[in-house]
This record gives C-alpha cells, structure tokens and sequence, in this order.
C-alpha cells in the first residue's frame, strides 16, 4: 500500500505544478491584456480629442470665411497666425506647448507643461519619465507616468527638451534657447522649417 500513497503523492505534487504554472500564466495573460487595454484606450481618446480639434478648427474657418464674406476663386492658403481652438477651454487640459523660437521662455508654458520643463531643468542630467511623475507629486502608477510621458514627449516635439534613450533633458537654456545648433537644427527639422 505505501507505493500506491507514494504514487498518489507525486502526481499530486506534478498536478500542483502544472496548476501553478497555469495561474502564473493566466495572471501575466491578465497584466498583458490590462496593459493593451490602456493603450487602447490612450490611443482611443487621442484619436478623439484630435477629432474634437479638427472639428473646432473647420468651424472656426467656416465662422471666419462666412464673417468674412469672401468666397474666394480657388482655395485659400489657411492663416497660421490664426490660433487653433485647443483643449485648454475644456476643463483639466493645458494649452499644447508652442514651438520653440527665438525669444521664447519657460513662461510660454502652461500648467503641467511648465511643471515638466522646470523639473527636467532643476535634474542634473538626464531624467527619465517615472522621476519626473514622482517628483511632481503624481507618484509611479502607470497611468500618472503616462500622462507625463505623453507632455514631455509634447515638449520634445515642439523643441523644448531633448530625448534620449526614453530619458529627457532641456533642449533648451534656463530662458528657452537651444544649447546647440544640433537642438535648434531638430527643432526646425520638426516644424518643417
């Protein structure tokens, strides 16, 4: 009888382990479809909010070209002086950063947009994204970083910090001025200039 308790011993034993390794897997198969699901949902409302101010826009043209009461041959070249309608009407949104140009400070920047800057310019050296959420008290929860990461990825497409390797520092002196040429040569790369 002690072979057959021997025998049931070890299969329980290999049972247990195919069931633990089973729930280890359900439980990264979860962390990854949460994960998925958060981007999802990030590229989700960008879509949208993009919706909302290309939507806000061709009304602010239509207002304008009916105020005007031009209607013109031919298409007519769109205003970049004129200020595309954006999100800091809505309540919880800061203003997009403006493109970085000569004469431009860090007083440009709005809310959470300026907080980044500053706390990437008060770093010494580079800095990545998590130390710039807990340094502004949001803490190291994804969805705080990702917020952050999404503005300060904001700021270095319109020239105001450099990236490297995920990790930001100021493209730009303490009064927003490119440090080099290489910073400003991006700069104008990424405004089409």
């Amino acid at each position: 009888m002690p072979s057959v308790i021997a025998m049931m011993e070890r299969r329980e034993a290999r049972a247990r382990e195919v069931l633990d390794g089973a729930e280890a897997r359900l439980r990264e198969a979860e962390e990854q479809a949460g994960e998925a699901r958060q981007r999802w949902e990030f590229a989700r409302i960008g879509r949208q909010e993009l919706m909302d101010e290309l939507a806000a826009a061709g009304a602010q043209a239509s207002q304008a070209a009916a105020d005007a009461g031009a209607v013109g041959d031919g298409p007519q070249e769109p205003d970049h002086e004129t200020e595309v309608p954006s999100r800091r009407a809505r309540e919880g949104y800061d203003a997009r950063p403006s493109q970085w140009h000569e004469g431009l400070n860090r007083q440009a920047l709005c809310g959470m947009y300026r907080q980044i800057f500053e706390t990437v310019v008060a770093a010494d050296g580079l800095v990545d994204v998590a130390t710039i959420a807990d340094t502004l008290g949001q803490g190291r929860e994804k969805l705080a970083v990702e917020r952050v990461r999404h503005r300060a990825y904001a700021l270095h497409a319109k020239g105001w910090l450099e990236r490297e390797k995920g990790l930001f520092r100021p493209a730009a002196g303490l009064n927003g001025g490119p440090v080099d040429d290489r910073a400003s040569a991006g700069a104008r790369r990424r405004s089409g200039g």
